[in-house]
């Protein structure tokens, strides 16, 4: 099976050895630059079982989990926000002025989402759905469906439906932290009065339908179904929670979310002034009723924005108005009176036309007033860092520079918003945006300066005009002066009330032109089918996570693993190792409880590696007959040296040599219980002269193998073999065998190799894959090397795929310069190469 120059190679290989010492220094000699797969793929192989196990535990676990959890429902309705498309097209003419441009409609569709979800809005809906309150008749205590009741139930969404004597707490609200959480007991009497006691002290008493108010508690209970009315002495069980909690809870969990667009397609949805509103809960009908609250909530608090800047001047003027009117209403029933007791019932021309002016000169006093209110409510606004201008003063002072200037900070706003959205606050189009920001506002800022400057002027001018004329109807009599003050009181009353109300008018148009156009464009439905858990997804992943967790359990094992992975391991980090052969792992046969050894089945591919081994063995020996004295160690116990010691004395004696296998393993012998004998006499006896050769000489017959065992175990083994007994033993035994065979010690555990080594022809030394550790062994081979003795290597333990083939135990030898005959490691393509082989 092998050529005489190999096996020539491999006698001489022992010299060849010892000069290779050197190179246990590095621990990748001749190691292949390529990436060797094979024993990763074989470690994954032979712990198949992780993967599998874990992979099916997490799906099982995954079923339960799934079974366990409450359904998630997800209710989804629409808004459209028809307001902020028509600040868009306002603001996109050339010539219009948009007042309200990012500050009272806010305008970004950004910024709408984001108040949608906002903390306030959020809490109000909330309260205004009840979700922070449960309510529940007494003996019936609320219990979550899981998802295992709901696939029971038939999936059918009335098996959430409320009770016919359900009822709902709307607007609840604590104030009291003792009564947060608290379950509270609901009593009902007569008509539908009901207390609220806690520990039978009564906290509140109201009305069903109908909101109450108590010392730290209020809400409004209503019925479920419109027409039930609890009987007396029906109890029911309240419990509440705080509504920023539940805001929290909700805000973490991504129950809400309000997304650009119809929330179908993406199509268009950067473009579309829609905005899908959903919410998820374990219970559909709440998170329907959410939903619409919270699209309601967001309407009304936008409506209630919308207007109120144009209600402040509409209030102010309407405040002015009254005052105006009830001084026109008593200058008016003065002049009459004054009339009716003086007798003087007209003045003169005259005296008509300087009351006409002095009018006409009051309501121009009275619009500088205006003005100067409207810039200085400006002014107030601008002193307040990021304050929002109100746009209806500016209309109120009729200046088209200042209208331009607040519709380019409306503008320049709506641009900080949106790029507040992308960048951080350090961001180069950050800063210029609210460096613009704020050199309009400066511009602003000195404009209303200068115009209430030219406001004051104005005033001062128009009194010192009306001082004058008063000071010239003094000339008139005094009974024609008393009619001409009063006169011209009505008269500048009436035209001053005159022209209030008409900024009142335009005040009111104003206020009306800013009701918001958004809507409620699909009320809140709920899917038929929860949105979660998902049985199939979250089993797939489970096991999926199962399997790869299994695997890196896998991988871990083989990357921290100590000894070697593979024979092409050892191959590779010690080339210079003649191989005598490739054992698999020992079948179980070889291990039974009659005998702790038996030869293996000849016809098993542990007995093909076996015979290989003898036919390596031979061609080491060189054939020469007796006079072969080998001896057996290994680096750490477990190896398999004792067991392959006694196999191949076997499998020599098989063959028709004459063997004797010497048990020198004087501190853990094994030979004795192997074969069957009693333990003593044996080579301690002899070392120690207790015994001779014949008496310690045990014949097996079914091996036909001769044995010593190593005797009762002596306190010193070192010294027993190191006397110089064992080397007169061994060679007034060499005439009489053709091999004899000697079991010894682990090195370097135990050091009595060196003491046996210098007399024997040949060591082998047994490494076994997946059990010696690299560092022992590096150890064990720098002391055997030590020795200058040939050297062999047996690899034990190798997995192999099918039978055991005919490519496994040839020795590989040196050269005469010292390098190995073994063929190079191939990786990845040796182990695609055997698979091809075998297919």
């Amino acid at each position: 099976m092998i050529d005489n120059g190999t096996a020539q190679n491999t006698l001489n290989s022992g010299s060849a050895v010892t000069s290779h010492g050197g190179m246990l220094g590095g621990h990748d000699a001749g190691a292949s630059d390529e990436i060797n797969l094979g024993p990763v793929l074989q470690a994954i192989k032979t712990g198949w079982k992780w993967p599998v196990i874990l992979g099916g535990a997490f799906a099982f676990l995954a079923v339960i989990v799934v079974l366990s959890t409450r359904p998630v429902f997800n209710a989804r309705g629409a808004l459209y926000l028809g307001q902020a498309e028509k600040d868009q097209s306002t603001s996109s003419g050339a010539d219009s002025l948009s007042l309200l441009t990012g500050i009272a409609q806010g305008s970004s569709m950004v910024t709408q989402i984001e108040i949608i979800q906002s903390r306030d809005i959020v809490r109000r809906a909330i309260l205004a759905s009840g979700i922070n309150a449960q309510v529940w008749k007494a003996g019936h205590p609320p219990s979550g469906l899981t998802d295992a009741g709901w696939r029971l139930g038939g999936e059918k969404l009335s098996l959430y439906a409320p009770a016919a004597d359900a009822l709902r707490a709307l607007y609840a609200h604590v104030t009291d932290p003792s009564l947060k959480g608290q379950t509270l007991t609901v009593d009902f009497g007569q008509g539908g009065h009901y207390r609220i006691l806690r520990d039978r002290q009564v906290l509140l008493s109201g009305q069903l339908n109908q909101p109450a108010v108590g010392p730290g508690l209020r809400l409004e209970l209503r019925a479920v179904s419109a027409p039930y009315v609890p009987t007396a002495h029906t109890l029911y069980h309240l419990r509440i929670e705080n509504a920023l909690a539940v805001y929290h809870a909700m805000a973490q969990s991504g129950a809400i979310s309000v997304l650009r667009g119809s929330g179908v397609s993406t199509i268009g949805a950067k473009s579309s002034y829609l905005v899908s509103v959903a919410v998820k809960n374990t219970d559909p009908f709440i998170a329907e009723d959410f939903a619409n609250a919270l699209m309601q909530t967001y309407l009304d608090e936008t409506r209630s924005w919308s207007t109120d800047q144009a209600g402040a001047t509409y209030d102010y003027l309407g405040q002015q108005l009254k005052k105006i009117r009830n001084a026109l209403s008593t200058a008016d029933a003065r002049l009459a009176h004054y009339q009716s007791k003086s007798g003087v019932i007209a003045v003169s021309s005259g005296a008509k036309a300087m009351i006409g002016q002095l009018a006409s000169y009051e309501t121009q006093r009275s619009q500088a007033k205006i003005t100067l209110y409207g810039l200085a409510q400006i002014r107030q606004a601008l002193a307040q860092p990021g304050g929002a201008l109100n746009p209806y003063l500016f209309s109120s002072i009729q200046d088209p520079v200042l209208n331009g200037l607040s519709s380019q900070l409306a503008t320049a706003q709506s641009t900080l918003t949106a790029l507040q959205k992308q960048y951080t606050s350090a961001a180069p189009q950050v800063v210029q945006a609210k460096s613009e920001i704020a050199s309009i506002r400066t511009s602003i800022r000195t404009l209303v300066t200068n115009q209430e400057k030219i406001a004051r002027q104005q005033l001062q001018s128009i009194n010192a005009v009306i001082h004058a004329h008063q000071a010239k109807m003094g000339k008139y009599p005094r009974s024609e002066l008393e009619v001409i003050s009063l006169t011209r009181s009505s008269e500048v009353l009436g035209k001053l009330y005159m022209f209030l109300l008409q900024k009142q008018e335009g005040a009111a148009i104003r206020k009306a032109s800013t009701l918001t156009k958004n809507r409620i464009l699909d009320t809140a439905l709920v899917a038929n089918l929860p949105v979660a858990p998902n049985a199939k997804r979250d089993v797939l992943l489970y096991g999926l996570l199962g399997v790869l967790l299994g695997l890196s359990v896998v991988i871990v094992r083989y990357l921290l693993h100590p000894g070697f992975r593979s024979d092409e391991e050892l191959r590779r980090r010690y080339p210079f190792l003649p191989v005598y052969g490739l054992l698999p792992l020992a079948p179980a046969a070889s291990r039974s409880k009659e005998t702790l050894f038996e030869m293996p089945d000849p016809r098993s591919g542990y007995g093909e590696a076996l015979r290989l081994l003898r036919s390596n063995f031979y061609l080491a020996a060189g054939k020469e007959g007796g006079g072969q004295v080998v001896a057996l160690t290994s680096a750490t116990p477990g190896d398999g040296k004792s067991t392959l010691t006694f196999q191949i004395a076997a499998a020599l004696a098989q063959d028709g040599k004459k063997v004797l296998l010497i048990d020198a393993d004087l501190r853990n012998p094994h030979a004795h219980s192997a074969f069957g004998v009693t333990q003593e006499p044996g080579l301690a006896g002899i070392l120690a002269g207790r015994s001779t050769e014949q008496e310690a000489l045990h014949h097996d017959e079914k091996m036909g193998v001769d044995l010593i065992t190593a005797g009762n175990i002596p306190p010193n083994p070192s010294e027993h073999l190191g006397s110089g007994k064992m080397a007169q033993l061994l060679a007034d035994l060499r005439p009489h065998y053709d091999y004899i065979l000697m079991d010894t010690p682990p090195f370097p555990m135990v050091g009595d190799v060196l003491i046996v080594g210098p007399l024997v022809d040949r060591l082998l030394t047994i490494a076994k894959i997946d059990h010696t550790p690299l560092r022992a062994y590096q150890e064990h081979l720098q002391g055997i090397l030590s020795l200058e003795r040939p050297l062999g290597l047996i690899i034990n333990g190798i997995r192999v795929q099918g039978s055991y083939g005919y490519g496994y135990g040839y020795g590989y030898g040196v050269d005469a310069d010292g390098q190995s005959l073994q063929p190079p490691t191939q990786g990845w393509r040796r182990v695609l190469k055997r698979w091809r082989k075998k297919g």
